[in-house]
This record gives C-alpha cells, structure tokens and sequence, in this order.
C-alpha cells in the first residue's frame, strides 16, 4: 500500500505530510493569502504567508488561467512536491525540495509528456545519475556525480552511439 500525502491548508491549518520524503511539517499560524494580477485582472498567482514568509501553497497561473506551477512553502523555505506544468497544462517538471534544497530524483519532460531530463540530488547538489533525453526517448547524456562533482559523462547520437567519454578523479 503506497503512503498517504497530505498537502493541506484549512483556514489556518497548514499540513505537509509526506512519508516517502519524510515530511510531517504542521503548523496552525495565522496565514494570509495575496494575490497577483495580470494588466487584465486575471489572477497570475496566488500565495500564502505567516509575517512576510512563504508559508503555504503558492499557485502561478497563465494569462489564461490554467496552472503554471504549485510550490509548497513552510515559513519560508520550499517542502515537498513540486509541480511545474507548460501553458497546455502538460506536466514540465516534479520537483522535490527539503528545507529549500533539491532532494532525490527531479523529473522534466517535453510537452508530449516523454521525459527530457531526470536529476538526482542529496541536500541540495547533484549526487547520482543525470540523465538527458532526445525527444525520441533515447538518451542523450549520460552523467554520474558524488557530492556535486562530475564522474562520469558521456554523450549519444540520436540512435545510441557513444560521440564523447569523460571520467573525472576526484
């Protein structure tokens, strides 16, 4: 049985709960949400703060008000999930922050939903495999890093062969 998230804010009430990223974040502060307008009056974002910290959702909308990109905020620094999405509402990214540094495996993907890069990171710096694709899926690049130092990295054609390989000594 996969674990339960929770992204919630209720009136006061804000929860981030998110086993898989060990995340258990709550708070009942008072929170205020603002808004930001496009020239035309439509909404361009939406946030919530606790005395002039990010503490909530923040929701960037388009010109035509489809979702941009959700960011979960706790006082301040970006927890948990988040999701970025082109003007045609198709995913561009999922993200994972802990106290505002990228943690774990960052997806991007191309409009047609096929991934473009995946990135691993242990607080905050690269650390694992990077990974770029052609839009054909096939890979692109192909890169190793420990504690944000390149090992490895190579580079393909569009049907697999190998064009340049470099490894690095730290």
């Amino acid at each position: 049985m996969k674990d339960i998230k929770v992204y919630k804010l209720d009136k006061n009430e804000l929860i981030i709960f998110d086993p898989e990223l060990h995340l258990d974040l709550k708070s009942d502060l008072k929170i205020e949400e603002k808004h930001e307008y496009y020239d035309d009056k439509k909404i361009q974002a939406t946030m919530c703060y606790h005395e002039n910290l990010l503490h909530g959702p923040a929701t960037f909308y388009s010109a035509v008000g489809n979702v941009l990109s959700i960011t979960w905020f706790f006082m301040g620094k970006r927890n948990g999930r988040v999701y970025r999405y082109y003007n045609s509402s198709k995913r561009y990214s999922k993200e994972i922050y802990i106290n505002d540094l990228l943690e774990g495996e960052q997806k991007y993907f191309f409009e047609d939903g096929t991934k473009k890069t995946v990135m691993n990171y242990k607080d905050g710096v690269l650390d694992g495999e990077v990974l770029l694709f052609f839009e054909n899926s096939s890979i692109k690049r192909h890169l190793i890093f420990k504690n944000g130092e390149k090992l490895q990295d190579k580079i393909f054609d569009e049907s697999g062969k190998v064009l340049d390989e470099s490894k690095f000594a730290l």
